[in-house]
C-alpha cells in the first residue's frame, strides 16, 4: 500500500511539474520578448530615460497578469476536460485494452494556480533583463545593450527549454532569437516612426 502512495506522489508531480516548467519557459521568452520591444520601441520615439523605465515596468506588469491569467485560464479548461474524462471513465464498465491508453486518473489533473504563479514569476524574471538593460546602458549605448541582453537571454532559455524536450537546442535558440529580433525591429521602427 505504501508503495502505491509512493508511486501516486511522483505521478502527480511529474506531470504538473512538467506544467509548471512549460509555463515558466513560456513567461520568461515572453517577457523577454515583450518588455525588449516595448522599451526599444520607446526608444525609437526617442522618449527620455524616465518614460523608457516606466514604459518598461508597466508592459512588465501588465505583461506578468496577462500571462498569468492567460495560464490560469488554459489551464483550467484543461483541468475541466480532464475532470470530464475521469466522470465519463467512472460511468463506464468496461474499458477495452485500447481505450485505458487514454485513461485519465485524479492524480493527473493538473492545478492552474500552479501554471499561474509560474507564468507570472518567470515572465516579470524575464522582462528585468532588458528593462535593466536599457536603464543602466548611456544613452548611445543603450539600443545596442539592450538587443545583446535580449539576445543572451534568449539564446539561455532556448537552451533551458531544449533541455527539457527532444527539439534540437540549435532549433529552438535559432527561433527565440528570430523572433526576438523581429520584434524589436518592428517596434522600433514603429517607434521611429511615430517619434517623426
Amino acid at each position: 500500500m505504501k508503495q502505491i502512495i509512493i508511486s501516486k506522489k511522483k505521478h502527480t508531480h511529474f506531470w504538473d511539474g512538467l506544467n509548471v516548467l512549460r509555463a515558466g519557459i513560456l513567461g520568461a521568452n515572453d517577457g523577454i520578448i515583450s518588455v525588449s520591444g516595448i522599451v526599444l520601441g520607446a526608444a525609437g520615439a526617442q522618449m527620455s530615460s524616465e518614460t523608457l523605465f516606466l514604459s518598461g515596468v508597466a508592459g512588465m506588469i501588465a505583461g506578468a497578469c496577462s500571462m498569468a491569467g492567460g495560464e490560469y485560464i488554459s489551464v483550467s479548461t484543461q483541468k475541466d476536460v480532464q475532470e470530464n474524462k475521469i466522470r465519463f471513465q467512472e460511468k463506464s464498465n468496461q474499458i477495452d485494452a485500447t481505450a485505458s491508453k487514454t485513461i485519465i486518473k485524479s492524480i493527473d489533473i493538473l492545478n492552474p494556480i500552479h501554471a499561474a504563479i509560474s507564468s507570472f514569476f518567470s515572465f516579470f524574471l524575464g522582462s528585468i533583463i532588458p528593462l535593466m538593460a536599457i536603464t543602466c546602458s548611456p544613452a548611445n549605448w543603450r539600443i545596442v545593450n539592450t538587443i545583446i541582453a535580449m539576445i543572451i537571454a534568449l539564446f539561455l532559455n532556448g537552451q533551458i527549454s531544449a533541455s527539457n524536450s527532444e527539439i534540437p537546442a540549435r532549433k529552438v535558440v535559432v527561433r527565440n532569437i528570430v523572433v526576438g529580433i523581429i520584434t524589436a525591429l518592428l517596434t522600433y521602427i514603429i517607434g521611429s516612426l511615430l517619434s517623426v
